[in-house]
């Protein structure tokens, strides 16, 4: 059997999941993508919080951002699900079943 060290952009840090911000399936179509993010957005618009919170509010939409443009993009989300399909077997090797429990509970 033939093991080799992935190198991934996301090594430094764990990747992002953006099915989880934009708290849809991972089979999930365009068009469910979309209406989700209007949704999200409408609850998360930093105009929609007090002073306090606005920041919180611009770092969660620039999350959402993010997210809908790489899982609307078909290039980007083919990229995105081989990397996040990489990070399990990265993480089931450097952290075992224990590790994997802990990243999706």
């Amino acid at each position: 059997m033939l093991y080799y060290l992935v190198i991934s952009p996301h090594a430094d840090n764990d990747l992002k999941d953006y099915f989880r911000i934009l708290e849809v399936h991972q089979d999930a179509s365009t068009e469910v993508i979309d209406r989700a993010y209007k949704i999200l957005v409408r609850k998360y618009h930093p105009d929609a919080f007090p002073p306090e919170q606005r920041q919180w509010a611009t770092i969660k939409m620039q999350e959402l951002n993010e997210a809908r443009e790489v899982l609307t993009d078909p290039r980007r989300r083919a990229e995105y699900d081989r990397w996040r399909r990489l990070e399990f077997w990265r993480l089931f090797w450097r952290e075992g079943l224990a590790g994997l429990s802990r990243k999706w509970k």
